[in-house]
């Protein structure tokens, strides 16, 4: 076993949704070094080397990984504090365990702009979605208002393809 404990060192009140909270955590071992393998693992996450850190959503809580230390935000409860720091220290420890047949991944994912999802979205300003044009929602799909799914015209046959893209595409976000 790599990483023996995360121990919780604070909860605090969420700033990004006041029913939630945010909290730190510190690791009973350094993790840099398995970072560039959950890139790896962790599709929707972002590494940085210049840090060096490693964040990613999970269930819409914001994960970030840093060295000796993590934080969430968007947490439920303490309860859920403790079930994110056991899936964490999961997470970490079976990546270290599989290390030897995972290829390190030392890219720094970035976000799609809104143009870029824009250019798969049919492009019908069609308002079926609740939005006033295709770039709106795009847009929200960006920040998490929108889901893929509240766009009816991408069902159509003819959008499978462009589908498929913006599902990889988003999976940063």
């Amino acid at each position: 076993m790599y990483l023996n404990n995360i121990k919780l060192l604070f909860i605090q009140p969420c700033v990004a949704e006041s029913k939630k909270i945010r909290f730190k955590a510190e690791f009973s071992s350094d993790v840099s070094n398995i970072m560039p393998y959950l890139n790896s693992v962790v599709k929707n996450g972002s590494y940085n080397s210049n840090m060096p850190s490693f964040t990613f959503k999970k269930d819409n809580r914001l994960i970030n990984i840093y060295a000796n230390d993590m934080t969430v935000a968007k947490a439920i409860n303490e309860t859920d504090a403790y079930s994110i720091m056991d899936f964490v220290k999961d997470l970490i420890n079976e990546t270290y365990d599989n290390k030897n047949s995972i290829e390190p991944n030392y890219e720094m994912r970035k976000k799609p702009a809104a143009f870029k999802i824009y250019s798969y979205l049919p492009k019908k300003n069609c308002k079926k979605c609740g939005e006033t044009t295709c770039i709106a929602f795009a847009s929200k799909l960006l920040t998490g208002v929108k889901t893929l799914n509240q766009c009816a015209v991408l069902e159509e046959e003819q959008y499978k393809e462009k589908l498929k893209s913006l599902n990889d595409l988003l999976e940063l976000v």
